[in-house]
């Protein structure tokens, strides 16, 4: 029996609109720059409020779109997010989520990133439901959640496109990777040689009845990863996530899983760099399969907040197919974003 009551055949936008607002961080690191995995798991239980007013049942997160961000979102700043349906399936929903910070010396709140979560509506065993309420697109709001939409498709569509030659290509030369302007680098590893593994299960506070793990503490955890490896690589430990790309998660997770992280830096540019993190799970039972890799860029900055240009480099070789892969995926993905601004939807300050 569920826990929600009878759902109409269609709810107007407005109707599932919700927001959390919180201060976010440790009091411990005031005023210093927080990282990029509370916000994630925040985006996500703000999705997961909406997908479960919308729906009348349990959901769970299936992806991200790109998350950008730019904004310096500090410990005890307070953080409000708002998210609303734009687009929905037989049983999934497409959420848009606007964050907005007001800083704890400031008086007004500024915008700050926005994001698209993908939620699926479950039963109680964890299945997804064949049907939930449609959008409808007939109030107020509706108009501009189908204009997002709709932004939203052509956006995916031109960023597929972006990468699709690279899916096409065989065979990279180290050409293919050098870059117009070198920068002054006083050491050279290999991606192999920035490679680091963990290992371990993701607990999660009031597990779901059928075990699986909340996605915020996974996507906190693999922020955790992300930011280990870029020290190591750059000897600082100031290091924040400045964007993750798609992440899709085509299997759950559960508590009982141990999950393998394998991390590794595939690009390097002036004061950014990106890892890219391969995961395997290796459920209780022994069967073991992997899930999409997911890809963080991070900024490297000094004492004060200033970005701090990197010294350690990549040294590529032709005979590691892959790794020149990733790298020209990673850099045709950045020039895509810096060519193409506007694809950031970023929040509008009011």
């Amino acid at each position: 029996m569920s826990d929600f009551p009878p759902q109409p055949a269609s709810k107007p936008v407005e109707a599932s609109a919700d927001f959390l607002a919180n201060i976010i961080g440790d009091p411990r690191n005031v005023g210093e720059r927080i990282q990029a995995g509370p916000v994630l798991r925040m985006m996500y239980e703000t999705a997961l409020s909406v997908a479960m007013r919308h729906s009348g049942a349990r959901a769970v997160l299936v992806g991200f779109d790109r998350v950008d961000l730019p904004s310096h979102i500090r410990h005890l700043d307070l953080v409000r997010m708002e998210g609303q349906v734009v687009e929905v399936g037989q049983s999934s929903m497409i959420i848009e989520i606007r964050c907005e910070v007001k800083p704890h010396d400031e008086r007004e709140f500024v915008g700050s990133n926005v994001g698209f979560v993908t939620m699926v509506a479950v039963d109680a065993k964890g299945q997804p439901l064949t049907s939930i309420p449609a959008l409808d697109y007939d109030s107020p709001a509706g108009s501009a959640a189908k204009a997002l939409a709709h932004h939203r498709k052509a956006q995916l569509a031109e960023r597929q496109a972006a990468l699709e030659w690279i899916d096409e290509k065989h065979d990279f030369q180290l050409g293919d990777v050098l870059e117009p302007e070198q920068s002054v680098r006083y050491e050279y590893l290999r991606p192999s040689e920035t490679a680091l593994q963990f290992k371990g299960q993701v607990i999660s506070p009031g597990s779901y009845l059928d075990g699986r793990v909340k996605a915020g503490d996974f996507l906190a955890w693999l922020d955790q990863a992300a930011k280990y490896t870029a020290s190591q690589f750059t000897r600082n430990e100031n290091m924040v996530t400045l964007s993750v790309n798609d992440i899709l998660f085509k299997q759950p997770v559960h508590s009982t899983d141990r999950i393998e992280l394998n991390s590794r830096v595939i690009h390097v540019r002036n004061h950014t760099l990106e890892v890219s993190i391969d995961i395997t799970v290796h459920a209780l039972n022994g069967e073991q399969y992997t899930l999409d890799p997911v890809d963080l860029q991070l900024l490297n900055y000094g004492p004060s907040g200033e970005k701090r240009r990197i010294t350690t480099g990549l040294l590529m070789d032709e005979a590691d197919q892959e790794s020149l892969r990733r790298y020209i995926r990673a850099r045709t993905r950045y020039a895509f974003w810096k060519s193409n601004p506007e694809s950031h939807l970023m929040q509008k300050p009011h």
